[in-house]
């Protein structure tokens, strides 16, 4: 294990950040975060971290020679803007600043948007033809990222991730919207019913993103669970934790046929041996109990129960 060998990450304060710092402080892996200047902080603080750069240009002098002197191994770059410009612009920063303090590999946080067309198992090497704004910014700063970090002479690694999720605040994840409409006693807005998606939960990510630096890994890897689980079957399950009967009105021109997709995990299970730990079985049962019973839990607590289902 590469204990003692600091890691840079960039958008330490967002969703996918914040569960990799949280892994990284578990294990002793010394870590610097990198956030914009405008950021909260609190959820790293409140896990007692605080080797925290706070900074709108990655590329400043002072930065540079601050960070030279911890000398970094690895840079996992995991900041995103709503702009699209900024996020190629920072990349090429993170990329350059990765090279002047002399980090041997960089890794970038993908999507299985990036595929385009959704199948059962997808594999790495599926030629991708993104349909969404998002997969296709994802692939296109994957493309720039792999070009420049050869020839900058920088390992580099890409991981396309599932559909993630958390116990934490994350009001994109469908689920998370559906379980709490029904804890406030509304009526939730039911779609997708017929699909089946790949759902990989945070802590999940951190921990094999922590095992690919380790192994100073190269390539593009799929962050998965691997199977397709049903919306309907998942609705259900939501529905009877609390004591409720999901009723669905039929739609005219809906179609029935399952659309779903899976990322297939065999490559990064050849190279690091990893596996998800976390079922979506269990990770939406403790999102119904933390909205049911209205009892937030504190990081630290958070951190125990994510653990306790990884034993």
């Amino acid at each position: 294990m590469f204990m003692g060998k600091r890691i840079i990450v960039t958008g330490a304060n967002g969703f996918i950040g914040s569960h990799l710092i949280s892994e990284l402080v578990e294990t002793n892996t010394p870590s610097t975060a990198i956030v914009k200047s405008s950021s909260n902080v609190e959820t790293l603080k409140k896990i007692k971290f605080y080797n925290i750069i706070k900074t709108d240009n990655y590329l400043d002098p002072s930065i540079i020679r601050q960070l030279s002197i911890s000398r970094p191994e690895y840079f996992v770059h995991c900041a995103w803007d709503k702009n699209n410009i900024t996020n190629f612009k920072k990349t090429l920063q993170a990329i350059e600043l990765a090279k002047a303090i002399n980090c041997k590999g960089f890794l970038t946080i993908g999507t299985y948007e990036e595929y385009g067309l959704l199948a059962k198992s997808l594999k790495e090497t599926q030629i991708c033809n993104p349909k969404t704004d998002f997969g296709n910014t994802k692939y296109a700063i994957h493309l720039m990222s792999k070009n420049i970090c050869k020839k900058l002479d920088l390992k580099y690694s890409h991981v396309r991730l599932s559909i993630p999720y958390s116990l934490r605040d994350n009001d994109n994840f469908y689920f998370s919207k559906i379980i709490k409409s029904i804890s406030r006693g509304e009526q939730p807005d039911i779609s997708n019913l017929y699909s089946a998606n790949d759902y990989i939960h945070a802590s999940d990510i951190a921990r094999a993103i922590i095992s690919l630096v380790e192994n100073q890994a190269e390539g593009i890897f799929n962050l998965g669970s691997g199977e397709p689980i049903a919306t309907k079957i998942l609705l259900n399950m939501i529905y009877e934790k609390f004591g409720k009967e999901l009723k669905i009105k039929i739609q005219n021109n809906i179609s029935n046929n399952l659309e779903e997709f899976s990322l297939d995990n065999t490559k990064i299970y050849n190279k690091i041996v990893w596996k998800p730990s976390i079922s979506i079985w269990d990770g939406i049962s403790l999102l119904v109990h933390e909205n049911k019973f209205n009892s937030k839990p504190s990081l630290e607590e958070f951190t125990d129960r994510i653990r306790n289902l990884c034993k």
